[in-house]
């Protein structure tokens, strides 16, 4: 794949030497006979944390500027059916489009680059640096009203971004979520705000 993005790439380029020394490293605890369960799980842990920050910037360096561009773009889709929708009917503070963060912006960008086919949950793993969180990132691209299915095939978990279209009843939700987390309304005034959406 193409170069998308130079920065990351020279920041793999520099983590490059590391990975390699933490890859050896792990083989060379492989192959001694005598060594320690100990000690090669200790360079098992050295080779992962070396491996996941040097193939997340790799990942990055190919994630085209495009696809980022249209996580803003749907972002700002979501933010005016928002406020078409909403607005007068509950305080703008209830109207902000969640789910902005970079790990939200690169797995989106990752789906976004296969639209229409499976990606690997590995893959996507990967541009988080192999976060445990990846799956409820997902999750919350989801709550977006974005149409991602999941299915397992060979044991293994697969992601699709099926299109751009977004589910209206999801975004609805994004309204009374934020109603529902509020710390400074009563549960009154929350389930009044709430049947102001219906």
């Amino acid at each position: 794949m193409a170069i998308e993005n130079q920065d990351a790439f020279e920041v793999w380029q520099r983590l490059r030497p590391d990975t390699e020394f933490a890859v050896q490293a792990l083989s060379s605890a492989l192959e001694e006979p005598g060594e320690s369960p100990a000690a090669v799980l200790e360079a098992y842990l050295f080779a992962k944390r070396a491996l996941a920050q040097s193939m997340q910037s790799l990942l990055r360096s190919q994630l085209p500027a495009a696809s980022c561009a249209a996580f803003h773009e749907l972002r700002g889709r979501i933010q005016e059916e928002l406020r078409s929708r909403f607005s007068g009917r509950v305080p703008e503070q209830y109207l902000k489009v969640p789910y902005g963060t970079k790990a939200n912006e690169e797995l989106f960008a990752v789906l976004h680059q296969q639209i229409g086919s499976p990606v690997d949950s590995a893959r996507l793993r990967t541009v988080n640096a192999d976060d445990v969180h990846t799956e409820r990132r997902i999750r919350e691209l989801r709550e977006l009203g974005l149409d991602i299915a999941s299915a397992k095939v060979d044991g293994r978990q697969y992601y699709t971004l099926g299109s751009l279209e977004l589910d209206s009843e999801r975004i609805r939700e994004l309204v009374a979520k934020a109603i529902r987390k509020s710390t400074v309304l009563s549960t009154a005034e929350k389930d009044e705000m709430a049947a102001r959406l219906a």
